[in-house]
């Protein structure tokens, strides 16, 4: 049971970020926001970017200018999917698809596919409190520090503004409030948090790949999905991605308990999913928002 507890910890303080991110663009901007697969590739580049110039460094600054460095890294993405949103008028989607070839472009020019860390210091050891998690503190310190940062941003006069831009973009117009700026800021602050998370997976996993991205707005989806169906309020809230990651993965180990193959577990998810989004709109006879969460 300890093993247990701990793994779906650390699995789910390694993803939060990337939750909270997506809680931003999918709930409350609503936008179909695909990018966050390259925001995630890209935080994992740029983070291990920054953790080859940083060898010899002290671990806590390590720790620190790697966590930027992979923000940054997602935030960049974020800011040309926006872009091409609101100053080339390109539907979202099709911006973040063409979001997402660039940036794999990029990693390629960058990076080889496959790029072991091994042998960089691992900032995330700086507090080994538990020997066979010894990563556990300081993914925990991140989680919620970008959680309570999160969860202050959204009582603010722009986290408000996130959800009037997903239930009515045109409001702004009205105040002479430029919409593009709540857009793009929304996307760079969500993007961010998805390039911190991909990092995190890259520093834990001791690698970094090409295709680490892929099949990770499902997860968000599944993540979201869960956190809804679990709160009974019906009001967007901070814990719905806290508790959707949560859910997600003690599923998963559960799962894993009884002897099942993680390799189904994608397909195990999409069908989660569409069975929660047809119990709920049958139950409330509601039309789903944008990607139903």
């Amino acid at each position: 049971m300890y093993n247990f507890i701990m793994i779906v910890l650390e699995q789910s303080f390694i993803y939060l970020p990337l939750a909270l991110g997506a809680y931003i663009s999918f709930s409350l901007l609503k936008v179909p926001d695909l990018s966050l697969e390259s925001a995630y590739l890209m935080g994992g580049l740029a983070g291990t970017t920054a953790l080859s110039y940083l060898v010899g460094y002290p671990l806590g600054v390590t720790f620190v200018l790697t966590i930027i460095a992979a923000m940054c890294g997602g935030a960049l993405v974020g800011l040309c999917s926006s872009c091409m949103t609101s100053f080339g008028k390109i539907p979202h989607l099709l911006s973040a698809i063409m979001t997402f070839g660039l940036f794999h472009g990029i990693f390629q020019f960058c990076s080889p596919a496959y790029q072991s860390l091994a042998a960089y210091d691992n900032g995330f050891m700086l507090f080994p409190y538990f020997a066979l998690y010894p990563e556990l503190c300081a993914l925990g310190m991140v989680g919620i520090i970008m959680t309570l940062i999160i969860s202050y941003l959204l009582t603010t006069q722009l986290g408000y503004s996130f959800a009037i831009f997903g239930h009515n973009p045109k409001f702004f117009k009205h105040f002479g409030i430029a919409t593009s700026y709540v857009f793009i800021t929304g996307m760079m602050i969500s993007n961010g948090l998805a390039g911190l998370a991909g990092f995190l997976f890259a520093q834990t996993s001791n690698l970094i790949e090409l295709n680490m991205g892929i099949g990770k707005s499902l997860f968000c989806i599944t993540a979201l999905i869960l956190g809804r169906s679990s709160i009974a309020s019906k009001k967007s809230s901070i814990m719905i991605p806290v508790t959707g990651v949560i859910t997600y993965f003690a599923l998963q180990q559960m799962l894993l308990k009884i002897g099942f193959n993680l390799k189904y577990f994608t397909m195990m998810q999409s069908l989660l999913v569409l069975v929660i989004l047809l119990m709920t709109s049958t139950k409330n006879n509601d039309h789903h928002d944008q990607l139903g969460v």
